[in-house]
């Protein structure tokens, strides 16, 4: 029987830092959500995107994505998860990867940023669909799971969440020749 290798942690003083820089990044999220006005959409959206990036920064965690041979349009296209739902990580990666005018960005943003809302502008949900494929490595490498609750994450030494952005797929109807 062989056993996977040891997934590198860090100690207990790093993990301590990692939750007191997440507990201060969300209440620095909280305050600067409450001084942008409802209608400032492309505000929201960049407090979306950094705050997304700061709380995984704070976490310890790095995002590497890695894009299709073709780029998705321009003008957005359908998200499209190759899992049920990738869970609070993977969202925040997703927010922070993933273009805001794809239709569903603002959904995922909602499941993981509540009160910071705001909607993509732009996209066309029949253009495109957009797939996305979530991997999760350390150090010692790829993760059979990603991590399921904060104390797992801020305990792993390495953690990078994978984004890929797969080839989008044309979702307009076929017209009959």
């Amino acid at each position: 029987m062989t056993s996977s290798p040891p997934v590198p942690t860090v100690d207990a003083a790093t993990q301590q830092r990692r939750r007191l820089a997440l507990a201060a990044t969300l209440a620095g999220l909280h305050v600067r959500t409450a001084l942008v006005p409802p209608h400032a959409t492309r505000r929201r959206q960049r407090l979306q995107v950094c705050g997304a990036a700061r709380v995984l920064t704070a976490l310890g965690v790095r995002v590497r994505v890695v894009p299709p041979a073709i780029p998705w349009p321009r003008t957005g296209g359908r998200l499209l998860l190759d899992r049920q739902t990738p869970g609070w990580l993977g969202d925040l990666a997703l927010v922070t990867a993933v273009p805001r005018t794809t239709v569903g960005w603002a959904a995922v943003c909602r499941r993981v940023l509540p009160g910071v809302a705001a909607e993509p502008t732009g996209g066309h949900p029949d253009s495109a669909i957009c797939p996305v494929s979530l991997t999760y490595r350390t150090d010692a490498g790829p993760l059979g799971r990603a991590p399921r609750d904060v104390q797992e994450i801020v305990a792993l030494r390495g953690l990078v969440v994978e984004v890929h952005l797969l080839q989008a797929v044309d979702a307009s109807p076929v017209m009959a020749a």
